[in-house]
């Protein structure tokens, strides 16, 4: 097999096992976002379910109550 490690050692330590979250990205405010989280884009933004609210506050929606 023909790869960018070393050695096993280094391939073991930094090939996820399927036990470790997988992390897809980060959302507006810049926390990670993994395969699991649920979620939706909007605009090329992520935005993590119970955040619509701080997510259109931040890009400058205006609350109202």
């Amino acid at each position: 097999m023909n790869d960018n490690f070393s050695n096993q050692n280094e391939r073991d330590r930094l090939t996820p096992t399927d036990n470790e979250p997988k992390l897809i990205g980060y959302d507006y405010a810049g926390r990670s976002v993994f395969e699991s989280d649920s979620r939706m884009t909007y605009d090329g933004y992520i935005i993590c379910e119970g955040d619509e609210r701080d997510f259109l506050l931040t890009m400058g929606g205006v609350a109202v109550d």
